[in-house]
């Protein structure tokens, strides 16, 4: 089964999944499939990243910041990506991905991305988690959209951001200084 199926399927079932807020985080469900697996016999890197694709994919439409960015022709871009892999999943091993909006500032939003596999011993076990900067993009008046505006154009009432976490202050740090780099 490609990603493409993968992508078929999580299409067909969003409708039936609960609307929920921008604070909230989403699940998906999953397995390792032979297609998923690389010559270590474990789920290859590339992967992480196309079902983190998945993933936010499903937190901006059950939150409906799909649809509006698309009524408001702004288009998401993920900008910048960093990932730690801590413990291997294996084929046909069953996991879960959990997606959540952590913190933005004005045009960027930072997402949090953990893959969640079984122990032998039925424990959760942290597999990789990810944080992940993206934005979206004003074809019409070439800008990037502040958050604000995202969530005001969702009907949800613009907040603060929480306060940054060391990881995620980090995190924006090391992307602002290869984003100069360039």
């Amino acid at each position: 089964m490609t990603l493409w199926l993968r992508l078929l399927l999580l299409i067909l079932t969003l409708p039936f999944q609960r609307r929920v807020r921008p604070s909230e985080g989403v699940t998906q469900r999953r397995r390792v499939l032979p297609s998923d697996v690389d010559l270590n016999f474990h789920m290859t890197n590339s992967r992480y990243a196309s079902f983190a694709d998945l993933a936010r994919l499903g937190l901006m439409v059950r939150t409906g910041l799909l649809k509006t960015a698309f009524r408001n022709e702004w288009r998401p871009m993920l900008m910048a990506s960093k990932i730690r892999f801590r413990r291997e999943l294996k084929p046909f091993q069953a996991f879960r991905v959990e997606t959540r909006l952590r913190w933005w500032n004005e045009t960027s939003a930072i997402f949090e991305v953990r893959f969640i596999g079984r122990g032998r011993d039925g424990d959760d076990i942290l597999a990789a988690n990810s944080l992940e900067r993206g934005v979206f993009y004003s074809r019409k008046d070439k800008r990037f959209v502040p958050v604000t505006e995202v969530l005001a154009a969702m009907g949800a009432a613009p907040a603060e951001p929480p306060e940054p976490t060391p990881e995620i202050v980090a995190f924006a740090k090391a992307e602002e200084e290869m984003r100069k780099a360039a």
